[in-house]
C-alpha cells in the first residue's frame, strides 16, 4: 500500500520516493610489476630461432625478475627524431644472432595507446625528408590479430655492421612492439622481416 501524506489543499499526496546514491568506481592503474609481467607474455621466447641456429645475444633487463625500464624510445626516424613513450611504460628487448640478426623490442604501457605512436611514426616518416632512404614495405601484410601495424626499411646509420634494415611495429591496445631485421639490402632484410615476423606475432597477441 502506498503511503500518502496531506497536500497543500488537504489532498492526499504520494510519500516521495526514497533517495538514491551513485557510486563511481575507479580502477587503478597498472603497476610496473603488472606491465612488466606483460612486456614479458608479449615476448618471442628465447629459443624461438633455435631450430636454425639463432642464440640469444642480449637481454634487456639481464633477467625476467627485473622490471624493464620507463619512458623509452620507440623508434627513431628522420634521422635522429625520437617516438617516446608518456605516461608510464616498461620495456624489455630481445637480441638474436645466427646468419642474420633480429631484433624485438616491446613497451608495455599504462595510459598510451599504440594506435598513437603507431601512427606518429607513420606520419612523422611520411612527412620528413632524410638521406637515408626510408621506404614504407608496403609488401607486409598486417598480422592476423594486430590492431595496428606500419613496416618500413632504411639505410642504418653503420654500413659496416649492415647496410640496411627494416621495421615492424606491432599494436594491440597499450601493448606495441617493434621488429627489426637488418640485411645487406632492403630486399634481403625486407625478406628476411617477412620470414620471422610470423615468430613474434602469436606471443604479441595473447599478452
Amino acid at each position: 500500500m502506498v503511503a500518502l501524506t496531506a497536500g497543500c489543499a488537504g489532498e492526499p499526496a504520494a510519500a516521495p520516493p526514497p533517495s538514491t546514491t551513485t557510486t563511481t568506481t575507479t580502477t587503478a592503474p597498472p603497476t610496473p610489476e603488472q606491465l612488466n609481467e606483460r612486456a614479458k607474455a608479449a615476448m618471442a621466447s628465447p629459443d624461438a630461432f633455435a631450430a636454425t641456429g639463432g642464440k640469444v645475444k642480449t637481454n634487456v633487463p639481464a633477467t625476467d625478475a627485473e622490471v624493464g625500464a620507463d619512458g623509452q624510445v620507440v623508434s627513431m626516424i628522420c634521422g635522429g627524431r625520437k617516438i617516446m613513450v608518456d605516461g608510464t611504460s616498461v620495456t624489455r628487448s630481445r637480441l638474436w644472432t645466427w646468419k642474420t640478426t633480429v631484433f624485438q623490442e616491446v613497451h608495455a604501457m599504462a595510459d598510451r595507446t599504440a594506435a598513437t605512436l603507431v601512427n606518429t611514426v607513420e606520419t612523422g616518416l611520411t612527412a620528413c625528408t632524410t638521406a637515408r632512404s626510408v621506404e614504407q614495405l608496403t609488401t607486409l601484410a598486417k598480422p592476423e590479430g594486430v590492431d595496428d601495424f606500419y613496416a618500413y626499411c632504411e639505410a642504418t646509420l653503420d654500413p659496416t655492421v649492415s647496410p640496411f634494415a627494416c621495421y615492424a611495429l606491432l599494436g594491440r591496445g597499450t601493448l606495441i612492439s617493434q621488429v627489426i631485421m637488418f640485411g645487406r639490402s632492403k630486399e634481403a632484410a625486407g625478406a628476411e622481416l617477412a620470414s620471422v615476423l610470423p615468430v613474434f606475432v602469436p606471443s604479441f597477441v595473447k599478452a
